[in-house]
């Protein structure tokens, strides 16, 4: 749908490229577009999920009431309380966009240097057969997503 939506001769891309002269499929943009719309998912339940819990809305009530508009309340009250679900969220998106190839073969291509991703490096390197580079670029993937699991783990344990 989005290749449809945002390439040449689609609603979206056509009136950007004739216009604006943003090119928004096979770019570095579109690269940025397919990791946001494959990680938004695992970003909005913990960060729903949170705004949503009583104690919060019982203290933007209290906040509310003793005189702070809505968007005071909302960076001195939600975004603190918030903040641990937000980064869960935010580490839970980067992880499953670093590891995505689909949506970013699709929308940004796989040009050597341009718009490919370590993922799609691996994928690369896998197709010609160059196994000992998949593997190392494999472990560095799976470093990044231990380091990610670990942090992730500490928050929980902190909350």
């Amino acid at each position: 749908m989005l290749l449809l939506l945002l390439g040449r001769n689609g609603p979206l891309g056509s009136p950007a490229e004739h216009y604006l002269g943003l090119r928004l499929v096979f770019s570095q943009g579109a690269v940025i577009l397919s990791a946001f719309v494959a990680g938004l998912p695992l970003f909005v339940r913990p960060a729903q999920a949170a705004f949503q819990e009583p104690g919060i809305i019982k203290l933007e009530e209290a906040s509310r009431v003793l005189g702070c508009g809505p968007v005071k309340t909302f960076f001195l009250v939600t975004m603190p309380l918030a903040r641990r679900s937000i980064v869960s969220g935010l580490l839970l998106a980067v992880a499953r966009a670093s590891g995505e190839v689909g949506i970013t073969m699709m929308l940004g291509g796989n040009i050597a240097g341009r718009t490919n991703t370590l993922s799609l490096e691996i994928f690369n390197c896998v197709s010609r057969g160059d196994f000992d580079e998949a593997t190392i670029l494999c472990l560095l993937l799976a470093s990044v997503s231990m380091a990610i699991y670990f942090v992730l783990d500490r928050l929980q344990k902190e909350s």
